[in-house]
């Protein structure tokens, strides 16, 4: 008898989980906070002139819907191009989405700051794998790399 009612149990816990899987009811739900990594960048533009990057790192963190605390952005790139060390750090955050970053950032060469700027990191949502872009509004100022790694919650 108390198999009977242990197979009865477990044929309707599987069939239950069945149908939540097929309603979508165990679906993942909206995330709000995001991060991304990266060790392969792509491209910096320095001033209008491009340079393929040999080696760096990027971390980027946003959220991209209210929160208690207020929304908020973070966005570093540290990138070696052309004998040169190039620094993208987000200075004032404007706005953000699933995908993008808005806000006003620093570029520094060789650790001397050599522009403050308007620009958009876009590309955020895309997998491991895919890459990001950051620009000027000016398209004078670039860095991009490959997403290695990320994480939403």
């Amino acid at each position: 008898m108390r198999v009977k009612k242990w197979v009865l149990g477990l044929m309707t816990a599987a069939l239950l989980s069945l149908t939540l899987l097929i309603s979508g009811a165990a679906a993942a739900p909206v995330t709000s906070v995001h991060s991304i990594w990266s060790t392969k960048p792509i491209q910096v533009i320095d001033n209008g002139t491009a340079y393929k990057a040999k080696a760096g790192n990027v971390i980027i963190s946003w959220t991209n819907e209210p929160l208690s605390s207020g929304d908020s952005g973070f966005f570093n790139a540290i990138v070696q191009a052309n004998g040169s060390q190039y620094e993208f750090r987000l200075v004032s955050f404007g706005s953000s989405t699933n995908d993008e970053i808005v806000g006003k950032f620093d570029i520094y060469k060789n650790s001397t700051l050599v522009a403050s700027v308007a620009g958009t990191a876009y590309g955020l949502s895309q997998p491991v794998g895919s890459y990001f872009k950051f620009y000027d509004t000016t398209q004078q100022w670039h860095v991009s790399a490959y997403i290695t790694s990320r994480f939403d919650y």
